[in-house]
């Protein structure tokens, strides 16, 4: 005679395994459903989110300069006065042609100078960034003298002219009619690079350092950050160390924007055909 009872036992007991199981599964598959449930009160919408943010630089620095135009296209803007809004012309080309007179400079020696240097450069940049209205990036700017970056030298060793521009100076805000008639784009933010004292700018004299003779370029770069600063170690045991900061090197690290613009220029001998030296006497 067989032993049913223990058959039983075990069907029940797979039964309620069974049933465990299922009963298991359901929960888990509630679990969702009862934390959405749950979380319906803190659903955020995406939609009508305004996001201020403060420490991106959302326009870069560039130079701009105006492009000559015919009397037909500057009334073609506006009939009334015939002037397009766009930036003021800069008063120099890129290359310095010396075969034109007015390029014609010149070393001069000691308590003499350059007759025929520049009268005066002034060159634009913008910067559309602006808080309430107001510009908001400070930009600098600083003059080097032969400086090549394909070679990889920090442009400090090449920062001149500085008694025309002060790498350390914050530019100013250069106001025109540009500034509020442009269209179709934010308010520019023009500022001004004044290359210039009261006699002009010497190109070959004004370097602060000495200028051989030949051609060399004169590259202005301006950035919207402070300039680069690095550690240096003031002590030979190294545990003292202070912040040099290097004019001319835009922090690339800091959120930093740039922009060059470079000339070339050629520099005669004194002596030379065209060369147009005087004593600083001489009226």
């Amino acid at each position: 005679m067989r032993d049913t009872g223990g058959l039983k036992s075990r069907s029940a007991g797979r039964r309620r395994s069974a049933l465990a199981v299922v009963g298991a599964v359901i929960g888990l598959l509630a679990l969702p459903a009862l934390a959405v449930v749950g979380g319906v009160s803190c659903l955020i919408p995406d939609h009508d989110i305004q996001v201020l943010t403060t420490d991106v630089n959302r326009y870069p620095v560039r130079f701009v300069e105006g492009i000559p135009l015919s009397d037909e296209a500057r009334c073609a803007c506006s009939e009334t006065s015939c002037e397009c809004p766009m930036a003021p012309l800069t008063s120099v080309p890129p290359f310095l042609d010396p075969d034109d007179p007015a390029y014609q400079f010149c070393i001069c020696g000691e308590n003499r100078v350059d007759t025929n240097r520049l009268p005066g450069v002034t060159l634009y940049v913008e910067d559309q960034d602006e808080v309430d209205g107001e510009a908001d990036d400070p930009l600098r700017a600083a003059a080097l003298l032969d400086w090549d970056p394909t070679l990889g030298d920090t442009a400090v060793d090449y920062v001149a002219y500085r008694n025309y521009l002060d790498p350390r100076e914050i530019l100013a805000l250069y106001y025109t009619p540009f500034e509020t008639s442009v269209l179709k784009r934010p308010r520019p933010y023009v500022r001004a690079i004044t290359l210039s004292d009261l006699e002009g700018f010497d190109l070959c004299n004004g370097a602060g350092r000495p200028v051989g003779p030949g051609f060399h370029t004169l590259s202005i770069i301006t950035s919207d950050r402070l300039w680069f600063k690095r550690e240096t170690q003031v002590s030979e045991t190294g545990s003292e160390s202070m912040e040099v900061v290097q004019e001319g090197v835009p922090d690339i690290a800091a959120g930093a924007t740039y922009d060059v613009q470079t000339y070339v220029f050629k520099c005669l001998e004194e002596g030379d055909d065209f060369c147009k030296c005087a004593d600083t006497t001489e009226p």
